[in-house]
């Protein structure tokens, strides 16, 4: 933690390896972090491994089974990557932890986009009057960042489709909007895509790559710059 504080990334990652190498009493610390570190990277192929044997040492925590979702995803095993968010749902519902208790998303990917990586966060239990299915956050922009890209469903799109007789009475109407939040308070919302029937996560995703990539136009208006997929710094 000394190293990586210091930022000395790759020493670190070579004590956390020497480590797991050396079988200690408890070896899932050093399986978390180098695991977590791997992940950051965008090296699935050696996180993949290290997150797998940290389940089987610790098959009820809740973060364990979120890098393993993670590492599943980047590994494109879908399969593998369904059995792990199941477990952690498990895990969550089982968890004794008030810290695991009181979570209200977890982390299943990070996209690495030209411009820009996001951890994308999904909802345990997304309910109420309006509703938050995927955060795309990006890495780097603090717990309150300006840009987001967000999937849910609100109860004023609700009420304008279902009353315009777009939608019938029932029906949720999902949206994935990109949204700017301005230095005054005031955010902008640019819509992408409306969905009638609950989005996959797989959906979303093709939609969020092609924002980051520029290939993806809002239904109107002009793109948020910051998603264009241009290079950093660019006026």
């Amino acid at each position: 933690m000394a190293l990586l504080k210091a930022g000395k990334r790759q020493e670190a990652l070579q004590m956390l390896n020497a480590t797991i190498a050396a079988h200690p009493a408890d070896l899932a610390p050093a399986l978390y972090s180098a695991a977590a570190l791997y992940l950051e990277d965008g090296n699935w192929q050696a996180a993949k491994p290290l997150a797998e044997q940290l389940t089987r040492l610790r098959p009820s925590s809740f973060d364990s089974w979120q890098l393993a979702i993670q590492a599943e995803q980047a590994a494109g095993d879908t399969d593998a990557r369904d059995a792990a968010i199941n477990a952690l749902y498990a895990a969550w519902h089982s968890a004794l932890d008030p810290n695991i208790q009181s979570r209200i998303s977890f982390v299943r990917e990070r996209i690495f986009g030209p411009k820009h990586t996001l951890i994308a966060a999904q909802t345990l239990e997304p309910g109420g009057g309006d509703i938050v299915l995927f955060v795309f956050q990006p890495v780097g922009e603090g717990a309150d960042p300006a840009h987001l890209i967000v999937v849910g469903s609100d109860d004023d799109t609700n009420q304008r489709w279902r009353e315009d007789g777009t939608v019938s009475y029932g029906t949720l109407v999902y949206h994935l909007d990109t949204i700017e939040r301005l230095p005054d308070g005031h955010a902008i919302v640019r819509p992408y895509e409306y969905y009638l029937d609950k989005p996959s996560y797989s959906q979303v995703r093709a939609k969020v790559a092609g924002i980051l990539a520029g290939t993806v136009q809002p239904l109107s208006g002009t793109a948020d710059r910051y998603w264009a997929g241009e290079a950093a710094g660019s006026p």
